[in-house]
C-alpha cells in the first residue's frame, strides 16, 4: 500500500509539474501574442493613416491635381502601401517559423552551386548601386543538407541588408568553408556597420538598428530575427562582428547532415 501512495504521488506531481510548465507556455504565447498585436497596430496606424488622408484629399480636390502634385501624392500613398505589404508579409512569415507544426523540408544539395545561384539574382541590384561582390569559394563541391525554399530566404535576406546598407563603390565578400561536421559562411560588407550598443539585439524581435538606410526605406525589424531561426531550424549557429562605419561580418555555421 505505502509503495502504491507513493507512486500515485509521484505521478501527481509530475501531472503538475507538466500542468504548470503548460501554464508557462501558454503565458509566453499570450505575451508573444499581445506584443505582435501591440507593434501591428503601431507599425501600420501611420502608414495606413497617410493613405486615408493622402486619398482623402485627392478625391476632395481631384480637379484642381497638376500631374506633378498629383504623380507626387500618388508616389507617398504607394510608399505607404509597400512598407504596409512587406511588414505585412514579414509578420506571417515570423509566425509562420514560430508555428509549433511548422515543419523544414531538407535534402541534399550542391551548396555552392545552390550558393552561387542566389548571388547572381543580386548582381544586377548591386551592379546599380556600384557595387562589387565578390566569392571566395572553395575548389570541390560541398555537399549540405538543407531547406533550400528556407535557407535562400536567410540568406537573401542577409544579403538583401549587406547591399542595402553598403555606400556605392563598395565590396561586399561572401566565402565558404568547411570541416569535417560543418559548411561556413561568411558574409561581409564594407557598410555601415552596427554599434556595439545595438550588436546585443539585433536578432531580438522589432528592434531596428537604423530606422532608414541610405534609399530612405523605413526597416521593419523581423528580418535579423527571421535569419537566426532559419539558422537554428537548420542546427546552425549565426555570429555577428561588426563596428559602425567600418562594416559587418555575418558567419552562419550549419552542418553538412542533418541531426536527428
Amino acid at each position: 500500500p505505502e509503495a502504491y501512495v507513493q507512486e500515485l504521488e509521484d505521478k501527481l506531481f509530475d501531472l503538475s509539474f507538466k500542468l504548470k510548465n503548460k501554464k508557462n507556455e501558454l503565458a509566453y504565447v499570450q505575451f508573444v501574442n499581445k506584443k505582435l498585436l501591440g507593434k501591428l497596430s503601431h507599425n501600420l496606424k501611420n502608414p495606413v493613416g497617410v493613405i486615408f488622408s493622402f486619398s482623402e484629399m485627392m478625391l476632395a480636390d481631384i480637379d484642381n491635381y497638376t500631374t506633378e502634385k498629383l504623380t507626387k501624392h500618388l508616389k507617398i500613398i504607394k510608399n505607404s502601401s509597400e512598407f504596409s505589404l512587406n511588414f505585412l508579409n514579414a509578420v506571417n512569415n515570423y509566425v509562420r517559423l514560430q508555428a509549433c507544426d511548422f515543419e523544414m523540408n531538407f535534402e541534399e544539395v550542391k551548396y555552392l552551386d545552390f550558393l552561387q545561384n542566389i548571388v547572381k539574382n543580386f548582381e544586377s541590384e548591386a551592379k546599380e548601386k556600384n557595387i562589387t561582390i565578390k566569392t571566395n569559394f572553395p575548389s570541390a563541391e560541398i555537399l549540405a543538407f538543407i531547406d533550400k525554399d528556407e535557407l535562400s530566404e536567410m540568406l537573401n535576406n542577409v544579403l538583401n541588408n549587406a547591399i542595402r546598407f553598403t555606400n556605392p563603390y563598395k565590396t561586399i565578400i561572401i566565402s565558404v568553408n568547411e570541416n569535417k561536421n560543418n559548411v561556413i559562411t561568411e558574409i561581409r560588407d564594407e557598410g555601415i556597420g552596427i554599434s556595439s550598443k545595438d550588436l546585443p539585439y539585433i536578432f531580438d524581435e522589432f528592434y531596428v538598428v537604423n530606422t532608414y538606410s541610405e534609399d530612405k526605406q523605413k526597416c521593419i525589424g523581423l528580418g535579423l530575427s527571421a535569419v537566426k531561426k532559419i539558422v537554428e531550424l537548420h542546427f546552425g549557429k549565426i555570429e555577428v562582428e561588426s563596428e559602425e562605419h567600418m562594416g559587418s561580418t555575418f558567419k552562419i555555421t550549419i552542418p553538412k547532415l542533418q541531426k536527428m
